[in-house]
């Protein structure tokens, strides 16, 4: 998503540009007499000519354009000497139209004061109208309708943009309160200064909008405190109805930005964010903690005067980072990982084609996951062999390795969830759980195998799993945020490898959320990982600061 300073700028223009704004008020003759105070005048052409059967105003000013039509008794046409009046307009405070519709020429003048028992003449030229050009930024396509209105007028222009402009023609010389809708947004600009035969150039800035939101660190109640020290864990914030107005900000454009703030109010530099969802129902930001403590806070802030940036390196290759697929860019399959090497690529062993008709995104544990059959597959990239041009490769022979990811099950029958054929792979077996194989070529050639059991699987629910291996050696297997004391087996393998490319698939269900890398990934580290990705009772949360 772009941003941008200003999504709004206003210009005056000295003539015309195209079509006519008119009312959508019905014209009709004066009322009955009543004895209220009379409104009445002569109205002329600028050449000097009776403005003859003009269609005349007096309009409360309080009065919206865009909510109904205005009243038959406030409104009348000149005769042919361009006279007009009007008999039963209750005392307040009006703003009198007149527009000449054979010759396009308008009038307006605004605040006029009618008192009880009083008589007020209004007469003037009409002159050649004044033009509003609005220029919207990239948030607004070509094609948007827009609806525009001045304050305390019958004047309601339907315009669409063009060229990201759209101009909003034969306004009368005044100084005018511009109020632009957009869809369920109300935009008010305050005063433009519309004049006819003087261009004039008037820049009509975005309001400056802030929003603060601040998510406590503190683990949630019944949670156990840390048992290491936590660093460069990448967190997930999310926005939703629920704690912000998350169709106004949707709307919006300019900066999101996070710090740590500690329990003495010190605050941290800013830290790398990325923004991998943002719509009308849900925003998702991906922040890199440098370091974590839970008495600590973060505070998540927009300003839209700032230009939009986020940072590249939020899963960095330094960290072990290989491979990062959110799977939110539909069947586009990204990878957010700072180099961003390994690309998805879907495709159909049946059929034979790069996209798929049987996958679909829906619902996941964080934005949107990618659904899969037991035919479908994504293949990283480019990811078979060990390439020395590259910093990160996804071969882990011999090395630390690491995986994390959420998936859901139809059934719990015997399948592959993703392999590297002959390196590793994880996949479900009914009488083990999910099982990690590891192929080694060290001292010897043989195969590692953790089996997590089936207690707390079941089918149709979100599960995750999470494994690292350490090269002392040491393992850390985590389903649903419980380790698991999986003890590896050891069985033959004749070190014969032939390189293949990571491949997810071979089940029926959905994933999200796949992350694979390099490192040892200890138990607080996984536990906080859950904690903070889980569907429900996410942690941490974001609350509006007051």
């Amino acid at each position: 998503m772009k941003f941008c300073k200003n999504i709004l700028a206003v210009s005056i223009a000295s003539a015309a540009i195209f079509g006519g704004c008119s009312s959508d008020s019905h014209i009709a003759g004066n009322s009955a007499e009543t004895g209220s105070p009379e409104l009445a005048g002569i109205f002329l052409l600028d050449n000097g000519k009776p403005a003859a059967f003009a269609r005349v105003h007096c309009v409360p000013s309080d009065f919206d354009a865009a909510s109904g039509e205005l009243p038959a008794a406030y409104s009348t046409d000149t005769d042919s000497t361009g006279y007009y009046s009007l008999d039963s307009i209750p005392a307040g405070t009006y703003a009198v139209e007149a527009f000449h519709e054979e010759s396009g020429k308008r009038f307006l003048v605004q605040n006029v004061s009618v008192t009880e028992d009083d008589s007020i003449a209004v007469s003037d030229t009409l002159r050649a109208p004044g033009s509003v050009e609005i220029a919207f930024n990239s948030l607004i396509e070509d094609g948007t309708s827009a609806v525009v209105t001045i304050p305390g007028t019958t004047i309601l222009c339907k315009v669409t943009v063009l060229g990201q402009k759209a101009i909003i023609d034969s306004l009368p010389t005044d100084t005018l309160g511009l109020r632009i809708y957009i869809e369920n947004d109300t935009l008010d600009y305050g005063d433009v200064f519309v004049i006819s035969d003087t261009t004039v150039q008037t820049l009509v800035n975005y309001p400056h909008i802030e929003y603060t939101f601040v998510a406590p660190l503190a683990l949630p109640e019944g949670e156990d405190t840390l048992s290491s020290f936590v660093s460069d864990i990448p967190l997930a914030l999310r926005l939703t109805a629920e704690n912000s107005d998350i169709d106004t900000l949707a709307r919006l454009q300019g900066r999101w930005e996070v710090v740590r703030i500690s329990k003495d109010g010190k605050r941290s530099k800013k830290l790398p964010i990325v923004n991998s969802v943002f719509d009308e129902k849900e925003a998702i930001f991906w922040v890199s903690v440098d370091s974590l403590n839970v008495s600590d806070s973060l505070e998540l802030s927009f300003n839209n005067a700032l230009e939009s940036g986020y940072a590249h390196d939020v899963f960095p290759t330094n960290r072990s980072y290989s491979l990062v697929y959110h799977f939110d860019s539909g069947t586009d399959i990204k990878d957010d990982a700072e180099k961003g090497y390994f690309d998805g690529k879907l495709s159909s062993a049946e059929e034979g084609l790069e996209t798929h008709t049987g996958s679909q995104n829906s619902d996941g544990v964080l934005g949107t996951s990618i659904a899969l059959d037991a035919t479908t597959s994504i293949t990283a990239t480019s990811s078979a062999k060990v390439d020395s041009t590259r910093k990160v490769n996804l071969s882990f022979d011999g090395k630390q390795f690491c995986f994390s990811l959420w998936v859901n099950l139809e059934t719990l029958k015997q399948q592959t969830i993703f392999e590297k054929a002959d390196e590793y792979a994880l996949r479900y077996d009914p009488d083990q759980g999910f099982v990690v194989e590891f192929y080694a070529t060290d001292t010897a050639s043989y195969k590692q195998t953790w089996a997590s059991g089936t207690k707390g699987i079941e089918a149709g629910k979100w599960i995750f799993i999470a494994f690292s291996k350490h090269s002392i050696p040491q393992t850390s297997y985590f389903i649903n945020g419980v380790k698991i004391e999986a003890e590896g087996t050891r069985s033959d393998w004749d070190g014969n490898r032939e390189f293949a490319d990571f491949k997810i698939g071979g089940f029926n269900g959905k994933i999200d959320e796949l992350m694979l890398g390099s490192a040892f990934r200890d138990d607080s580290w996984t536990r906080l990982t859950y904690l903070n990705q889980k569907p429900e009772d996410s942690w941490p949360k974001l609350s509006a600061r007051k």
